[in-house]
């Protein structure tokens, strides 16, 4: 098994007044994209940022988003969709409600590990522990990296 990633210097932070997302501190190798957190559905295409910071403006305020990155990306146009497969429970709204209307930074980050296939991907939290995975719709060449979600595992 193989771990594609540990540590990100990456910054994902979600504005709630101007419904948007920015990433700060992007790598050149990486693209970046938002998938409906609730069906998994990638909704854009993957973006490389030229300096060093993303930002997804006019998103619909009533979707929830995870955000996905991608390495070596080239040309291509890679699609992919999330299966959670543990239940999961939102809490963005309580996040959003108690930061007195500052930006939220994304608190989880989950990983993608590689079982060997070429197009399905264990997606795994802090713990090791599988929580879904991720497919590769389209694209032979990047690599889904990793994702961050406001998401968190339900304990009832």
């Amino acid at each position: 098994m193989n771990r594609f990633l540990k540590v990100t210097p990456e910054q994902v932070i979600a504005f709630s007044h101007d419904t948007r997302i920015r990433i700060d501190r992007t790598i050149p190798e990486r693209a970046y994209g938002l998938f409906d957190s609730k069906t998994g559905v990638q909704v854009n295409d993957f973006v490389k940022s030229k300096d060093g910071q993303i930002d997804f403006s006019r998103l619909n305020p009533t979707r929830h988003y995870d955000v996905g990155a991608v390495e070596n990306i080239g040309n291509e146009k890679p699609q992919f969709a999330i299966n959670w497969n543990n239940e999961m429970r939102d809490n963005t709204e309580e996040i959003f409600k108690n930061s007195d209307g500052l930006p939220v930074v994304y608190p989880r980050e989950y990983y993608i590990i590689d079982k060997g296939s070429n197009s399905v991907f264990d997606l795994a939290d802090a713990k090791g522990e599988r929580v879904g995975e991720v497919i590769k719709l389209s694209g032979d060449k990047p690599r889904f990296e990793c994702i961050w979600s406001m998401r968190m595992k339900d304990d009832k």
